[in-house]
């Protein structure tokens, strides 16, 4: 029993790290933008557009990445997934011009979104049962980032060996993900099984579960808590999308030293992300909370907040320490968000035959801001003030973490109409 156990978190802690470093060369720009820029020659406004054509090709893919959940082996995907994000990275080590970029963006939202995301996540949720959605998702989150913070630092420190105007620091950066993705996939291999639905449903389930079909997709798109879910995933993945802009945000409305402002973006997108998911989980299980969609509910309000006094601030920017600790809170807020936003389908008891279609749908939906806050964003740095552009990008924020309110208090009513309906008593017939 516990070598299972042992066994069951383990694989949960490879799918996890898989799954959260996967993504860091097709969003390098969240800490490397400046060096990007400088060594790939690109201008701020084209790293935006490189961010957002990785951004549309993934909205393209999601809903089918969830169908590949539902029907393919989970070890030959993300095997393969991690091997090929690998080799990619070994192209885009040799700084390729614009037009190469923009295909290889396309193409890690191939292996790292149809591939990888669903099935990852699908995976992680069977690991456990109704009452542990929240653990699981919440230990996902933070597993995810504690490997991704590791390499984080660990590249950062490769990338700070080298003289400032040295192209081989950035590269060295590169090669060493793509190292890593090859050598994660072989692990996937051995210790990933081909499908977890088999290990958690009795024979009778799995007679009884229909087979998988194309209407499925209409039927979820019906669903109204697919809707509330997305919607909350769109809110929190917005706040997620700006926190990205840390280090630039601090380096040119403080004044911070690029080094330091780079470790300060490890520190809120990185180290955070490791802490706050396992965070929510543990806050869901044992607060008076108790619901993933409440602990949301309660961090957008502490976001909307921080937001007000970040746009309090922007204008007379002081103390870096008060900057420093504004972005902190507002990372706090949505790292542990994210790590409860998918525990929210659950929570609503999406049947486990569409869960991974259900997942790709709320992903379309709720990542669409990877397709418009990078251009936008990168917009407003190129062409305003400093200080005009953040004010801009803190408005977005305040209005998305106002979406989450909202559709976390329609998802919270709805569930909770179900469940007393669930408990009233059918009428008894003569």
């Amino acid at each position: 029993m516990q070598n299972n156990n042992f066994r069951r978190w383990l694989t949960l802690a490879i799918i996890s790290i898989s799954g959260g470093v996967s993504f860091d060369l097709a969003y390098l720009r969240y800490i490397y933008q400046i060096p990007m820029a400088k060594f790939m020659g690109f201008t701020n406004t084209e790293i935006g557009f490189i961010m957002s054509t990785f951004g549309i090709a993934a909205i393209i893919l999601y809903a089918p990445s969830g169908v590949i959940a539902d029907k393919f082996s989970h070890r030959k995907m993300m095997t393969f997934a991690m091997i090929a994000t690998g080799l990619l990275g070994f192209l885009m080590s040799v700084y390729p011009p614009f037009w190469v970029m923009i295909l290889i963006q396309v193409a890690f939202a191939i292996t790292t979104i149809l591939m990888l995301w669903s099935v990852s996540i699908k995976a992680a949720s069977l690991l456990g049962n109704h009452e542990e959605q929240g653990k699981i998702m919440g230990w996902m989150e933070g597993l995810r980032g504690v490997g991704v913070m590791l390499l984080a630092v660990f590249t950062m420190w490769v990338f700070s060996l080298f003289m400032p105007e040295d192209p081989n620091s950035l590269k060295s950066v590169i090669l060493i993900y793509s190292g890593v993705y090859i050598l994660l996939g072989i692990l996937c291999w051995f210790f990933v099984s081909d499908g977890f639905t088999s290990r958690t449903e009795s024979d009778s389930e799995k007679k009884d579960k229909p087979a998988f079909k194309l209407s499925d997709i209409l039927s979820v798109l019906k669903i109204s808590t697919t809707w509330y879910c997305s919607m909350i995933i769109f809110g929190v993945y917005t706040i997620y999308a700006i926190l990205s802009y840390s280090t630039n945000y601090l380096t040119e409305m403080y004044g911070m030293t690029l080094v330091a402002a780079s470790y300060m973006g490890i520190v809120i997108n990185k180290i955070f992300r490791a802490m706050c998911g396992p965070l929510g989980g543990l806050v869901t299980t044992y607060s008076r909370f108790k619901s993933p969609t409440r602990v949301i509910q309660f961090l957008a309000v502490i976001s909307v907040i921080t937001l007000c006094a970040l746009l309090f601030t922007n204008q007379n920017p002081g103390s870096v320490a008060v900057g420093i600790g504004l972005i902190l809170l507002l990372a706090f807020a949505c790292y542990a968000s994210r790590g409860l936003y998918f525990a929210c389908i659950g929570e609503a008891r999406t049947p486990k035959y569409i869960m991974g279609t259900t997942v790709g749908i709320c992903s379309v939906i709720g990542f669409l801001p990877d397709v418009f806050v990078y251009p936008i964003v990168g917009y407003w740095q190129d062409t305003l003030p400093p200080a005009e552009a953040y004010r801009n990008m803190w408005l977005m924020g305040l209005g998305a973490t106002c979406l989450v309110i909202v559709f976390t208090f329609l998802l919270f009513n709805n569930m909770k109409r179900a469940s007393q309906q669930a408990t009233i008593p059918s009428p008894v017939t003569e």
